[in-house]
């Protein structure tokens, strides 16, 4: 009989949403431990699992074999060094800190440690993405993919960390990331062609230009956002274009029973058959479980810090040149 695994969450947001739920329901875990600031709101918890106002005593705690961080990504880095010094292992919301040389750091300490790292890419594992990746793709040629994500941004209900570059949201870092890592998953390593971006009538445009390393498929990243929500609509897909015709992935994100379909023309190729109260509760069961195996065979499994690390790698060369 496999042994249980003892964890401790850090964040309360997605962290109790997401992360706990899933694991409450399915008994991934033991959870020993939650970490949020304002413990004055409660939130309905096991008996047996222990509250910490300070993430430190979280992670110093003996009992806890490992750590779930769903903080704010500028708050990664200092948790996650702290969680190495603890031999912790760690389960981290994407992005991983807020910059390549950050993660690299981190990288270099990992490499002198057995701590099974994970990242929560989710993209891989929504039904539609795994099925089109699955069944669809293998026999088609692809010529060009553009993945189009256009966002209203809600002036209240967000905090401000996810509209800032720096302390790692923005489009980059919340939503470009997740297709970043799925497109190399699916055709290889990308190169960066050109960028194009500007920011007037408070709409942020952003376009870059890529291609596939050693094979002639085009890559377009199409963003916009903005808080004036009359001035576009909103558009939440990726389209491949091959040569069997156009499939499209997408979906209406306008609240989180939504999931994405794919479809050909008119045609819906793929639907899921179940409503989700939170559509990002399943993706994330699946990278969780994958954490639970790589921490009782000892390994890394995909997506790790490694994997995060490439995709800040490609973030940081668009930021650039911009």
């Amino acid at each position: 009989m496999q042994k249980k695994i003892n964890i401790g969450i850090i964040g309360k947001n997605f962290g109790y949403n997401v992360i706990y739920n899933s694991i409450f329901d399915k008994k991934l875990f033991n959870v020993r431990g939650f970490s949020f600031r304002d413990i004055s709101k409660k939130i309905p918890l096991a008996k047996n699992v222990k509250i910490y106002q300070n993430w430190k005593k979280l992670v110093s705690d003996k009992n806890i074999n490992a750590v779930i961080i769903s903080t704010p990504p500028y708050t990664h880095e200092k948790i996650i060094l702290y969680a190495i010094s603890k031999n912790k292992h760690i389960f981290c919301e994407k992005p991983v800190t807020t910059s390549h040389s950050a993660l690299s750091k981190i990288c270099r300490k990992l490499k002198k440690k057995k701590i099974t790292n994970m990242v929560n890419y989710e993209f891989l594992n929504i039904d539609a993405f795994n099925f089109f990746r699955t069944k669809i793709i293998k026999k088609k040629i692809i010529k060009e993919v553009t993945v189009n994500w256009f966002i209203k941004i809600p002036k209240n209900n967000r905090s401000k960390w996810k509209d800032e570059h720096k302390q790692g949201g923005g489009n980059f870092f919340n939503y470009i990331s997740h297709s970043l890592y799925y497109l190399e998953k699916l055709l290889g390593k990308l190169i960066i062609k050109k960028i194009y971006s500007n920011n007037k009538m408070k709409i942020f445009n952003f376009k870059s230009y890529m291609q596939v390393e050693k094979k002639k498929i085009n890559i377009i990243l199409n963003f916009k956002s903005s808080l004036m929500a009359q001035r576009f609509t909103s558009k939440h897909e990726i389209k491949f274009l091959t040569n069997k015709g156009t499939f499209i992935l997408k979906t209406k994100i306008n609240s989180l029973y939504d999931q994405f379909y794919l479809t050909k023309g008119k045609k819906i190729l793929f639907k899921p058959k179940n409503k989700l109260k939170d559509f990002r509760i399943k993706p994330t069961l699946v990278n969780l479980r994958k954490f639970r195996k790589g921490i009782l065979n000892n390994q890394n499994l995909s997506p790790n810090f490694d994997d995060a690390k490439r995709v800040h790698f490609l973030i940081s060369k668009i930021n650039t040149r911009r």
